[in-house]
């Protein structure tokens, strides 16, 4: 692999993405894609060192989805939580405005 698809040194004419800036998507436009990938396409032999980075490359890619599908179940679990609380206030009557409305005892 050349320095532009390692990002190294980054050819702002060249039509192919160095690997540090796809995001593993195919957008359709195959001069787009990065040498290796188009390598694979034309199922060409890559070298050890450009299948590492490939495999490199893509791992990064699923850590950042398993991170953002772990916040989002985080962010549901505070969401859940805080509805139950709310919920068990509002049936209790441990809000002072719904205290003031509900008849007197």
């Amino acid at each position: 692999m050349d320095k532009h698809e390692k990002g190294i040194e980054i050819d702002p004419y060249r039509p192919d993405l160095p690997l540090t800036k796809w995001n593993g998507s195919y957008g359709g436009d195959q001069k787009r894609l990065p040498k290796v990938v188009q390598k694979l396409v034309l199922r060409r032999p890559l070298t050890p060192e450009e299948k590492a980075e490939l495999l490199w490359r893509f791992y990064e890619i699923e850590q950042g989805a398993r991170a953002r599908r772990g916040l989002l179940w985080l962010l549901f679990a505070i969401v859940v939580v805080i509805g139950c609380v709310a919920g068990y206030l509002l049936y209790t009557h441990h809000v002072p405005l719904l205290a003031a409305l509900a008849p007197p005892r």
